[in-house]
């Protein structure tokens, strides 16, 4: 009788318990997507921020730049699939800006390519007061479609 009162007992604390660490009516939350590009679409295989671009190469590769130290800020973009004419637009976004202002700074270039793979490269100089410190962020258009942006810090 006292074994049967004792797993009696028991039954109730592991229901407890269940619910406490486990979650009360909780639903595992994330997912996934996938696309199939259409053959031959401008895309860019590689972009990233740096310290300098030196023989059509990133270099000192960061995400992180520094306020009065860093002389420029460069973004360093490889695309493939852009034969003939295409026109890049970048749009550089301070810490200062509002959502709806215009850019700290945009760019444009217009390249050829023959061979289907390019490489831009844009930057921004640092102003006299340095740059503002903050999250900024870059966004890059081609032929006036958003392809990708880049959050950076300025310190």
């Amino acid at each position: 009788m006292h074994n049967r009162y004792h797993m009696s007992s028991l039954f109730p604390i592991l229901v407890l318990a269940s619910i406490i660490f486990g979650g009360c009516d909780e639903s595992p939350s994330g997912g996934s997507a996938s696309i199939a590009l259409l053959r031959g679409e401008p895309v860019i295989l590689d972009s990233v921020l740096a310290i300098n671009v030196n023989e059509d190469r990133p270099d000192g590769i960061t995400d992180t730049f520094f306020s009065r130290v860093s002389d420029r800020i460069h973004l360093w973009i490889f695309w493939t699939n852009v034969e003939d004419t295409h026109t890049v637009e970048v749009l550089w976004f301070s810490p200062e800006e509002d959502t709806d202002d215009p850019p700290f700074r945009r760019e444009e270039e217009i390249f050829n390519s023959e061979t289907g793979d390019q490489i831009t490269w844009f930057f921004i100089d640092q102003p006299s007061n340095g740059f503002p410190e903050g999250e900024w962020f870059v966004e890059i258009f081609l032929d006036g479609l958003f392809e990708r942006s880049h959050v950076f810090l300025v310190e």
